[in-house]
């Protein structure tokens, strides 16, 4: 009687886990903990803390920073400030971004002079972009007030200076956010912008019903960077206004910026912290809380 022949197992030993692979991340995990993990940590323990003026231990104070920052008489006009900043960039920056992908969507024999214009501004830095409208923006011999026929010192005046630099920060995201929303476009398919011509659809109707929702993934991800810059906006407000004219355009990273760096209240800059931290997390979760129904994946 033949027997039915069973493969038998390979004997061997079994392979002992290798530390090359968690040997490989040490460094990139070093850099990480050093420069991310411990200063968010130390950031977290020291807002709890008294610190000198070189932000190093004093003694424990418990809630209290936490209690003074936010009884003080300046923090909800800084916090209001900030929403509103970030509200007018994020905002103006899609808006325009959007026109110019959409004018540039279609493809032709001019486009790359078009494609090279509008994403110009992402090349230039916040220093040379801001000596730039520092002058455009100027009381004498600006040329905004020649063109409107104003006399206005836009930066230094409390009723204009924040929305002359979210102007400013505007100019500067465009690029950017101009060169993912014209991918998003051009990867329409063809056939469908065709079919709607021919059923009649001009270009704002072919924009509203079919371009913009097949290119929500990208509309949708330039938000939230957007949304993240504008909050994070520190080198602009610097070297435009510096926080004024009478703190119109502090901000509360450039407050953080003033009690650690110019006032030496570091404890009060890492309160301070967390709650930026605290509402760009809150921001950006209800942002993809939304994206299930407002995102649509071809």
């Amino acid at each position: 009687m033949n027997k039915k022949k069973q493969l038998q197992p390979v004997s061997g030993r079994k392979k002992k886990p290798t530390p090359l692979p968690y040997l490989l991340l040490l460094p990139a995990l070093a850099l990480f903990t050093a420069f991310t993990y411990w200063p968010f940590l130390r950031t977290i323990i020291y807002s709890f803390a008294l610190t000198d003026k070189k932000g190093n231990f004093v003694k424990w104070l418990g809630i209290q920073n936490y209690i003074r920052v936010f009884t003080n008489r300046n923090f909800g006009t800084i916090f209001g400030q900030t929403w509103y900043f970030a509200a007018m960039v994020c905002i103006g920056t899609l808006v325009v971004a959007m026109v110019l992908a959409l004018l540039s969507a279609e493809q032709h024999k001019g486009s790359r002079v078009y494609e090279t214009l509008f994403s110009m501004p992402m090349a230039v830095a916040s220093a040379p972009a801001a000596t730039i409208f520092i002058f455009i923006m100027r009381k004498e011999g600006g040329i905004l007030n020649q063109i409107l026929g104003t006399d206005l010192s836009w930066l230094n005046d409390p009723v204009f200076a924040l929305e002359s630099v979210a102007i400013v920060t505007i100019w500067l995201s465009i690029g950017s956010t101009f060169i993912f929303l014209l991918v998003g476009f051009r990867n329409v398919p063809i056939d469908l912008i065709e079919s709607s011509t021919l059923d009649g659809a001009g270009p704002f109707r072919r924009a509203i019903k079919i371009m913009i929702p097949l290119a929500s993934p990208q509309i949708f991800f330039v938000i939230f960077l957007n949304i993240t810059a504008s909050f994070r906006a520190f080198g602009q407000i610097k070297l435009l206004t510096s926080g004024g004219p009478n703190g119109a355009t502090t901000t509360l990273i450039y407050a953080m910026y003033e009690n650690a760096f110019l006032n030496g209240r570091y404890e009060t800059a890492y309160v301070q912290a967390l709650i930026l931290f605290i509402v760009i997390f809150l921001v950006t979760r209800v942002q993809t809380a939304l994206e299930e129904r407002m995102v649509f994946y071809s």
